[in-house]
């Protein structure tokens, strides 16, 4: 299964990232996300009641790859797995994590910032390496990492926007996740359904140029 979530991710190249202190209403945000065009999603585990906004929407989006993230440690690793998520992201590089994503088939996002941390990510055998933080630092960064480590999956959450984001994948990203470039707290609040659609449907336009 893991090689399955991993091509996925591969090629369908970009993801949403739900950090939301009020899910009552994500499945309805999901929906506009799914219908423009992205469907794996991350949750997570500060947002709401992240472990069963996980659960909820693997069994209401099926066809969808639900992760989760923001995981750090044993217990973060096996609550979500037991919640249903079919990939792990960790800011950090955190062994545990891998392996328990490892043991349960899934795929393993470490976090790294460092040349020795990605290397590190790497030798733990993380199957993407999300290069973390990145605001105001940009995709040269990026660029700059994979003169001496060209053989990494490189993803970038942190600092991507809308405007940028082929930049990044320009810059040698595998992988691209967006967060608040694509709903926000404040879009939850004022029930912006449309906006994040389109944002969506940007941010796939994005993926293609």
């Amino acid at each position: 299964m893991k090689d399955q979530i991993i091509q996925r991710i591969l090629d369908e190249k970009i993801f949403a990232v739900l950090r939301l202190k009020d899910t009552s209403t994500v499945e309805k945000f999901v929906e506009k996300i799914i219908a423009g065009g992205i469907t794996i999603i991350e949750v997570t585990l500060n947002s709401g009641n992240a472990l069963d906004v996980i659960e909820r929407l693997v069994h209401t989006f099926p066809k969808c790859l639900i992760g989760a993230g923001t995981v750090i440690g044993k217990r973060d690793a096996e609550s979500a797995v037991a919640a249903g998520a079919k990939f792990l992201v960790s800011p950090v590089v955190d062994s545990k994590m891998i392996r328990i994503a490892h043991e349960n088939d899934l795929a393993a996002f470490s976090g790294a910032f460092t040349p020795t941390e990605v290397h590190e990510a790497q030798s733990l055998g993380a199957d993407f390496v999300k290069i973390f933080p990145l605001a105001g630092i940009g995709p040269s960064y990026i660029k700059a990492l994979r003169g001496p480590l060209p053989n990494v999956r490189y993803v970038a959450t942190n600092g991507v926007t809308l405007d940028n984001l082929p930049e990044f994948f320009a810059a040698g990203c595998s992988a691209i996740g967006l967060g608040s470039a694509l709903i926000t707290d404040e879009d939850v609040e004022k029930n912006n359904f449309d906006e994040v659609n389109a944002r969506t449907q940007e941010a796939v336009r994005g993926v293609m140029l």
